[in-house]
């Protein structure tokens, strides 16, 4: 295991160590406590997403990854609060308690291995243009023709009204009637 992940699990414990043993008035208490909870909890959460070492020299890698430490660590922070204050149990070692809990659980867990890694699908080179062909595509004669999918067609809906086999409308006298969508086509031969 890596300095950092033990340095992450104890971070929690020595923070409520600091908190609980030194006086309320020193000013050492808060800076310890707020650099725990700012940084500490997000930083081991954030582990999974961070680049491997090739990349963490970075500058916006660095950068990304803290910010994500930072937005992880005060969510961390307001997830554990919050029940502590609706269940009128918060304490500041209750608190800290949990998250220094929540902090070495992240940070002891082993990094996943993430999805599997395909290896990439070569382009496809049937419709491709080569100098070969003479720079056109080559013809596809096992494919077949597309439907036709006009909506110019007449639709018979299958209503019948009392002038026959037609629509329900007043002085319609039966039959197919194109169907008016919007579009500017022309009527279909009949």
């Amino acid at each position: 295991m890596t300095s950092l992940r033990w340095g992450l699990a104890l971070s929690g414990w020595v923070t409520l160590m600091v908190v609980t043993l030194l006086p309320d008035a020193l000013v050492l208490r808060g800076v310890v406590a707020t650099a725990f909870l700012l940084v500490c909890p997000g930083l081991a959460a954030s582990r999974w997403a961070r680049p491997g070492a090739a990349r963490a020299r970075d500058r916006t890698v660095l950068l990304e990854t803290g910010v994500l430490t930072l937005t992880l660590s005060v969510s961390i922070a307001v997830l554990v609060v919050e029940p502590l204050f609706l269940l009128d149990a918060f304490s500041v070692t209750r608190a800290l308690l949990a998250l220094a809990a929540v902090t070495s659980v992240l940070a002891l867990l082993p990094r996943h291995g993430g999805w599997p890694r395909r290896a990439p699908r070569a382009a496809p080179d049937a419709g491709s243009r080569t100098a070969d062909n003479g720079g056109s595509a080559p013809a596809d004669t096992d494919r077949p023709e597309p439907a036709d999918t006009s909506l110019s067609q007449p639709i018979d809906t299958g209503r019948s009204g009392p002038g026959g086999a037609g629509g329900s409308e007043p002085g319609n006298t039966g039959g197919s009637q194109p169907v008016d969508n919007g579009r500017s086509q022309p009527p279909a031969p009949e």
